[in-house]
């Protein structure tokens, strides 16, 4: 598990004076999937020459923040644009009786042999995931500890993965109560905060419900190998259905919504709008929003395509976020990394 060693951040001050350079806080959020876009955001950001002082992640934005922090973002890039639905049965673990569908020990192996096992600590730069205690129901900000503990707990879909126990907390993903966590670089010590939001619009997880599908896709096919573990775990009397010829493809019933599919559908929903509720209230400086239609939240084999969405939402807005660091007492602005054939 070799990676970088990581810079030390300075010693930083309460206020901000005139002396230092303005700092900027990046706040990723949940999504599943749709959070590949994050990848994007933070090169097209870097390239751009904003820096970024700070990141705050929930779920799969924690992922992609510590990735960046750790200085693997490449690495894991590289990876997701090579990870076809496959990939995603061999990490997913069912588990049973237990209180969630999946151990989640399979995908945390994984992402350790991406990213290493850091103490978020000794990131390069300051770092925190959101997570919630389903004890308490308390927002929890993780600042320190393990770097795969914290992802753990922020990614822990309720009902889908197992919650993660630390002490008496019951610790599940943070998008039960903080989907876009700017609100959370207060702790960080930021001037500038910018949010990156999944759920501008709402999420359509469960598509084509009645319908007699011609083939079946990618995420149909997941929900099935899952279902198919299942059943074999539970020792169901339930046979899983054998191939059909083409013949009785066309007689076949009704697509129906799996429990995977309601789980994810209804987080989805509740992203929706507490993302537009907190965002309302309580307004960053500023807000991206990638168009992420037609990418599911697990459909990890379009990595590219989401990838490629929030490069592209960074290359519209860039005048915008130009002017937004700009506007700041002390700031000098950014200047763009130079490019090939400048």
């Amino acid at each position: 598990m070799a990676s970088r060693s990581p810079k030390t951040p300075g010693r930083r001050t309460g206020r901000r004076s005139s002396a230092r350079p303005l700092r900027v806080g990046v706040a990723l959020g949940a999504g599943g999937a749709r959070g590949l876009a994050h990848v994007g955001v933070l090169r097209s950001l870097a390239d751009a020459g904003v820096p970024i002082n700070g990141i705050v992640g929930t779920s799969i934005g924690a992922l992609v923040g510590a990735m960046y922090a750790a200085g693997q973002l490449e690495n894991f890039e590289r990876q997701m644009k090579d990870f076809e639905w496959g990939d995603a049965v061999r990490l997913f673990d069912p588990v049973w009786p237990r209180s969630g569908l999946l151990s989640g020990t399979r995908a945390v192996d994984w992402l350790g042999e991406l990213i290493g096992d850091w103490r978020i600590e000794d990131l390069a730069i300051p770092f925190a995931a959101v997570s919630v205690d389903l004890v308490t129901g308390n927002e929890i900000i993780i600042r320190k500890g393990r770097v795969l503990d914290a992802l753990r707990a922020s990614m822990s879909i309720p009902g889908v993965m197992v919650p993660f126990r630390q002490g008496r907390k019951l610790l599940v993903d943070g998008a039960l109560r903080n989907p876009v966590p700017h609100s959370a670089l207060a702790t960080l010590e930021v001037d500038v905060r910018i949010a990156v939001n999944l759920h501008h619009v709402p999420v359509r997880e469960i598509v084509g419900w009645g319908r007699t599908p011609a083939r079946r896709g990618a995420k149909e096919r997941l929900a099935d190998a899952i279902d198919r573990r299942l059943a074999r775990l539970l020792g169901s009397s339930r046979r899983p259905r054998k191939r059909r010829s083409a013949e009785l493809v066309e007689q076949a019933e009704p697509q129906t919504p799996s429990l995977f599919d309601i789980l994810t559908a209804s987080m989805a929903v509740v992203e929706y709008e507490l993302a537009r509720h907190r965002l309302t209230n309580d307004p960053p400086d500023l807000v991206l929003e990638p168009d992420l239609q037609g990418i599911r939240a697990f459909e990890f084999h379009k990595a590219r395509r989401a990838i490629r969405r929030g490069s592209l939402e960074v290359e519209r807005r860039l005048p915008e976020i130009q002017r937004v660091l700009r506007a700041r007492p002390g700031s000098r602005g950014v200047k763009r990394k130079p490019q090939a054939g400048d």
